[in-house]
């Protein structure tokens, strides 16, 4: 089933399966999609009992599946929003899906399961057949934005010229949850009247800021004189260089522990590298091809992620989608690379820890030695 379908259903108060997942990365739809069905199918009065949100772990699963199978007294179905269940460990998600199936979804009750990785996903729809359906939330397409920004608007009560929506997205980014919370804002301001170019420049050019995760993608991309700009900017603004640091340092981990299992198990994940080489050609493409082939790229990962043990899986973030999509920047490394800069990095930790002075210089220098190491290497000399 597709968004569009769904949001038929709702409005009509007839969905055709009692169980729907939620799939995909974008929690913000996820989230607006259940607001929807909870206003369109529960009387207000009946909200507070009949519409439950639960996040699923293993020791809470028993008392959940009493809650589903409790009654209510009222008319309104109840509707109940499962999170994090791929979280749970597998064999107790498996034991919770059985019981859940041979106990029965009771009548008048919607079980929306809100899941990120597409193995859960399988499993819930495979076990209920013809009672579940799956929908996948995807932000729109780069060339798409500006219309879903128009329709946010006037679901909002209000309109927007296409030179406003343009600006906001530039502002705002494409964080749907960010930009629907500065149009909301812009639709009270203009009362239900339309928004300009000029309550944008007002009410949201606060807005693009630089973040710490726009400095650890220039880093994984080696782009020095970008990251280093935005490591400045970041803190002028008050950010830690400790925090950074932390967050630097944790990313580069990652990337290590990437290549050591690719070198200790090429045969599992020789395949995974291959595909985020793949991935990595197409990650500055917002076209409609390149988003369904990053799109299969990933299911492809997570297909073979199957395979791998999981507590290694999930360190990895192998069942994380946005974790994945950024995991190709691995590659940027070479192994040999991140070992000689592991002493570095203890140093550097060792620096900010103790209180020494001019934590700035010491992260911008390390910043400049790791990233013009390969140009030094390949080159002879670093170049910006």
């Amino acid at each position: 089933m597709d968004q569009a379908t769904l949001e038929k259903q709702i409005r009509s108060g007839k969905l055709s399966t009692p169980l729907l997942v939620f799939g995909g990365p974008e929690v913000f739809l996820k989230e607006k999609a259940f607001a929807l069905m909870a206003k369109s199918m529960v009387a207000a009065e009946d909200q507070h009992e009949n519409v439950t949100r639960v996040v699923c772990s293993g020791k809470d699963l028993p008392d959940t599946l009493n809650l589903i199978f409790s009654f209510s007294f009222n008319p309104s179905p109840r509707l109940f929003y499962l999170q994090n269940i791929d979280d749970v460990p597998a064999k107790q998600r498996r034991e919770f899906l059985d019981r859940l199936h041979q106990g029965g979804i009771p009548a008048d009750t919607c079980l929306i399961f809100a899941v990120s990785d597409g193995k859960t996903a399988g499993e819930i729809i495979t076990k209920f057949k013809q009672q579940a359906d799956k929908i996948d939330f995807w932000a729109p397409f780069a060339n798409q934005l500006g219309a879903w920004v128009k329709r946010e608007a006037s679901e909002l009560g209000s309109e927007i010229s296409a030179e406003a929506a343009d600006l906001l997205i530039e502002l705002a980014g494409s964080d749907l949850a960010l930009l629907h919370q500065e149009l909301a804002k812009l639709a009270l301001g203009a009362a239900g009247g339309r928004i300009g170019l000029d309550a944008v420049k007002a009410g949201v050019a606060y807005l693009r800021q630089d973040t710490v995760f726009d400095f650890l993608e220039l880093f994984g991309r080696r782009q020095l004189i970008k990251a280093m700009r935005c490591l400045e900017s970041l803190i002028n603004r008050g950010e830690a260089a400790q925090k950074l640091w932390f967050m630097l340092c944790r990313q580069l981990r990652d990337f290590r522990l990437f290549h050591e299992v690719l070198a200790d198990r090429h045969d599992l994940f020789g395949p995974m590298a291959d595909l985020l080489r793949k991935y990595r050609q197409l990650a500055d493409k917002s076209d409609f091809r390149a988003n369904q082939e990053k799109k299969n790229i990933i299911a492809e990962i997570q297909n073979l992620a199957d395979s791998v043990p999981e507590s290694l899986a999930k360190t990895l973030g192998l069942k994380n989608q946005a974790k994945l999509r950024n995991m190709h920047l691995a590659l940027n490394f070479s192994y040999s690379e991140l070992i000689r800069a592991w002493p570095q990095m203890l140093n550097l930790d060792l620096h900010l820890k103790s209180g020494a002075p001019d934590p700035r210089a010491a992260l911008q220098n390390f910043i400049a030695g790791i990233l013009c190491e390969r140009a030094a290497d390949e080159r002879g000399f670093c170049r910006g």
